[in-house]
């Protein structure tokens, strides 16, 4: 990937497919600790709904310096229609199955859901190599800003502790993708209580919600 395709990817993430994914996973082979190259790589592996995106979405938030940008750049022109009805009317057995391991949908009004994820995924930030020979000449692509408009609500980000206390005790916190990172991380108790929140919340979907916590309280069995 030559640095003019590299600045187009940066100014238009929305249009990673496939093809660019290849040419940034190649330049990521050579330059791990290349940040915007990580962020890329995630923001296209959700372009293209890739089973490949949960643990490339923790490897970007270790190597990024400023994970406000990343979870910027995850909901930058993408809309979650995961839980919707018509997906359910389409695959009326959804329901039916947790699906661990798909793809976690973060929308602009879940900075809380994402700074959850991040604390239950113990995602640590790795220090960039300060090698010269392998960073200087990525050094003005790490600088250069994605310029992406900031969510309506300005959540991001307090106190680990902070976000430990909150976990799920403010209904309007708790979502759908909410419910999935707690399940994603082994939390059963906190996944249930969310979705019985969730059943209050949107009692249209009560339905589904109650499925899910039977689900789970099937897998704890287990």
């Amino acid at each position: 990937m030559n640095s003019k395709q590299l600045i187009r990817q940066i100014n238009n993430p929305q249009s990673i497919g496939k093809n660019e994914i290849a040419k940034i996973e190649q330049l990521l082979v050579e330059h791990p600790y290349f940040q915007s190259g990580q962020l890329l790589m995630a923001k296209g592996l959700l372009n293209t709904n890739s089973i490949r995106y949960n643990r490339q979405l923790k490897k970007a938030a270790a190597y990024s310096s400023d994970r406000e940008k990343l979870f910027k750049l995850i909901i930058l022109n993408f809309t979650n229609n995961a839980d919707s009805d018509e997906v359910l009317k389409q695959n009326p057995r959804k329901d039916r199955v947790l699906e661990i391991g798909k793809p976690l949908f973060f929308d602009e009004n879940e900075s809380h859901s994402f700074s959850e994820w991040l604390v239950l995924s113990k995602v640590k930030k790795i220090v960039r190599n300060k090698n010269p020979e392998n960073n200087n000449l990525i050094d003005d692509f790490i600088e250069n800003p994605i310029i992406i408009t900031r969510p309506k609500k300005e959540l991001f980000f307090k106190s680990i502790s902070a976000a430990k206390d909150s976990l799920v005790e403010n209904n309007e916190l708790v979502t759908p993708t909410l419910a999935k990172v707690y399940l994603e991380q082994g939390h059963y108790e906190k996944a249930i209580s969310a979705y019985e929140k969730l059943c209050l919340k949107y009692p249209e979907k009560n339905s589904f919600f109650a499925n899910q916590i039977k689900l789970i309280n099937k897998l704890k069995e287990k």
